[in-house]
């Protein structure tokens, strides 16, 4: 049975512990502040370069040869590209990112392909070296200071793997801002851009607008398309930022709550176990008193 010594130190430790994750979980409150201002600025942006490609498109780009929206006929070898955190202490945040990166290996070796990963977060690196996965690349995830130039690498660095044929398909495995309080992992195809494309032009109102391009649709694509490139990696790394604080603010805060509830219920048996030992040692001292008589 635990002493009075051993709670009374328990409870201590467990406050301590409620203090680093209530800090913890206030740093994360204000990163995913931070994340999501930046989202927000980001995303109509996003949503405007869909709305132009998917219009030069629709009138006068249809008929353009673009290596960029070019299907491979037969692809062999398919590049996934992952977004996780550095750092745990986030739910299953990085455990649901992994797992759908997974899935979709495995499904794209059933159907014939060689997989590669590019691995980005050191706890994604970390898990894939666990298993012995051989990774195609890796690199530290920027986090909230993630910057536009850094998208832009990055996308020049995946459209030469897809221009050269070293790999015909380039994924990203990231988890999707649904809303404020709902994220969900989930795996796109970056390149070839054609089909997702062609999905944004399903969402977007009709328009009867005629287009004259100046200087050339030729032109036009060669700049938009990488731009469409660095802007949905962008927003990527964002979404995937927003969510990981998402899930580390809610890990301390039901972490701190649950420390509260042992708090209590620690104080519930100390006070016991003092109101018992106070009670024997009256017993004691009136035991003692009734035998000198």
């Amino acid at each position: 049975m635990a002493t009075q010594r051993d709670i009374k130190n328990r409870i201590v430790s467990i406050k301590n512990t409620k203090k680093i994750t209530s800090t913890m979980e206030m740093v994360s409150t204000s990163k995913m502040k931070k994340m999501q201002g930046r989202l927000e600025k980001s995303k109509p942006y996003e949503e405007k370069v869909n709305h132009i490609i998917a219009d030069l498109l629709a009138f006068g780009g249809s008929g353009f040869n673009d290596p960029l929206l070019k299907e491979i006929a037969n692809p062999t070898r398919a590049l996934i590209f992952q977004i996780t955190g550095n750092r745990g202490l986030c739910g299953s945040f990085n455990a649901n990112v992994t797992s759908k990166t997974m899935e979709l290996k495995d499904k794209l070796e059933l159907e014939g392909k060689e997989a590669q990963l590019y691995v980005v977060g050191k706890k994604g690196i970390n898990f894939y070296n666990f298993i012995n996965q051989r990774l195609f690349r890796t690199a530290p995830n920027p986090e909230d200071k993630f910057t536009f130039d850094e998208a832009a690498k990055i996308g020049a660095e995946l459209t030469n793997f897809f221009l050269s044929g070293e790999f015909h398909e380039v994924y990203i495995s990231y988890t999707k801002v649904l809303s404020s309080a709902s994220q969900k992992s989930e795996v796109i195809k970056l390149l070839p851009i054609a089909p997702m494309v062609e999905e944004q032009a399903d969402v977007l109102p009709p328009t009867s607008t005629d287009y004259y391009f100046e200087p050339n649709p030729a032109k036009i694509f060669s700049y938009i398309l990488p731009l469409y490139i660095k802007v949905k990696l962008f927003t990527c790394f964002l979404e995937s930022g927003f969510s990981e604080q998402f899930a580390r603010r809610v890990a301390m805060k039901n972490a701190t709550d649950a420390s509260s509830e042992m708090i209590r219920e620690l104080t519930v048996r100390y006070n016991r176990a003092r109101q018992a030992k106070i009670t024997n040692e009256i017993a004691e001292i009136v035991g003692g008193a009734a035998a000198l008589e």
